[in-house]
């Protein structure tokens, strides 16, 4: 009996499953790659995503499950990019909240658990352009939240106790060696 109701929990969980796009955000095809940095942060029109379940969650767990199956099941490298990048900027928003609340290891943990999956979007953008596909939106969401992602972590890293100041710094160096890769998408 408890077999079934445990098997019933399952499949309804995964059949509720909601899939989602990254939303697609387009620069000026007039900014060139080497004026990017300068943009101030009122420009960088990226919104972040809601992250949904916290890691300090006891369920948190499940959402993991259910993203590495939907992350395996995506074969395509650009929709895997896209993939690898809504999850980045999941987490990039859960460190935030994390963050709000007090939760500075967490919230640093898991945003580099974020830029972890912002690596790999980039792998796969670079892997679809190597095959000849056409990665100019993917390089332009992947130019813009890079930029996102760089002004939130060090708006964070400028509030972190005097701690944690060092972890928050290093994930802004790893973030800043994401420009060249991400410029270079643009570009065909």
């Amino acid at each position: 009996m408890k077999r079934a109701a445990f098997l019933a929990f399952i499949l309804i969980f995964f059949f509720s499953i909601q899939f989602v796009n990254a939303q697609e955000i387009n620069l000026s095809p007039t900014v060139e790659p080497s004026a990017v940095p300068s943009l101030s942060e009122e420009s960088v029109e990226y919104q972040l995503p809601y992250p949904g379940l916290l890691p300090d969650s006891s369920f948190y767990f499940l959402k993991v499950v259910r993203d590495k199956i939907i992350s395996f099941l995506v074969s395509d490298p650009l929709k895997k990019a896209d993939f690898d990048l809504l999850q980045a900027d999941k987490r990039l928003s859960a460190g935030v909240y994390l963050f709000d609340r007090r939760k500075f290891n967490l919230a640093s943990s898991t945003i580099l658990k974020g830029e972890n999956y912002f690596e790999e979007a980039l792998v796969k953008a670079e892997e679809a352009k190597k095959q000849g596909m056409d990665t100019g939106n993917i390089g332009d969401r992947l130019l813009t939240a890079f930029l996102k992602h760089k002004i939130v972590v060090k708006g964070l890293e400028k509030k972190a106790p005097n701690e944690n100041k060092a972890e928050f710094s290093s994930l802004v160096k790893r973030i800043e060696g994401f420009e060249n890769r991400a410029s270079e998408l643009k570009t065909k």
